[in-house]
């Protein structure tokens, strides 16, 4: 069974924290009318989608 393991304690506190805060501004309304609000609402879903990438990637072995 293939187990997921955090590898970086570091990048997960950082998405979750980056989850939190797009959670939040998703209640709080967006103006979606300019390219400006969509490209928000893209990096509202990009930058904790990386860092919860970077949390569980395999680390390369040495």
């Amino acid at each position: 069974m293939n187990e997921k393991k955090v590898q970086r304690k570091w990048a997960l506190v950082v998405a979750v924290l980056l989850t939190l805060a797009a959670i939040n501004q998703l209640i709080k309304g967006m103006d979606l009318s300019d390219s400006y609000g969509a490209g928000s609402l893209v990096s509202l879903i990009v930058f904790p989608a990386l860092f919860y990438y970077l949390a569980f990637k395999k680390k390369k072995e040495k």
